[in-house]
């Protein structure tokens, strides 16, 4: 169990770490020793495949169909990662001015957090359809399980990084 949580821990780490270096690469080229790191990715990615599909207890078939959807739905994910995290920059720079902070700017760009969540539920409801087909309620319970267990490590290891960015300050 104490592996587990140390693979989801790295999981959680390395998804937050490639949702933002990913569109960074795409602008700056080629970092050096790129194919370690890719090959190193890989093994990684196999690892947390291995991981759920024994956490699921997922068959081969099940696995494979997993990662498709999966692999269809990264990108919607990455797109509404970075809207999120652009509207939460936009607005801190906004806030920070203080009282010359843009009030309708700052309206919409709550509005634009908020329409980020109705996305990532409809993209949720639209991925647990497609699992339905494939998988038992109870390996859906599981799956949406892991995906909350990441999540929150994700939050909190973002949570420290700010806390700690800014001497402590919450």
């Amino acid at each position: 169990m104490r592996r587990c949580w140390r693979l989801l821990s790295v999981a959680a780490y390395t998804l937050v770490a490639v949702g933002i270096a990913r569109p960074a690469l795409a602008q700056g080229g080629e970092p050096p020793g790129r194919p370690r790191r890719e090959a190193a990715e890989r093994r990684f990615e196999r690892r947390i495949a291995r991981l759920v599909q024994d956490r699921l207890r997922l068959n081969d078939d099940q696995m494979r169909r997993l990662t498709e959807v999966n692999r269809r739905r990264a990108s919607q994910r990455q797109e509404l990662f970075a809207r999120e995290r652009n509207a939460r920059v936009a607005m801190r720079r906004e806030i920070m001015r203080g009282d010359s902070a843009d009030q309708g700017r700052v309206g919409a760009l709550i509005d634009e957090l908020f329409g980020v969540q109705r996305a990532r539920l409809e993209l949720l409801q639209t991925e647990q359809r497609e699992l339905a087909g494939f998988l038992s309620p109870v390996q859906r319970a599981r799956y949406l399980e892991l995906q909350e267990q990441v999540h929150r490590r994700v939050e909190r290891a973002a949570a420290q990084r700010h806390g700690t960015a800014r001497g402590g300050d919450r």
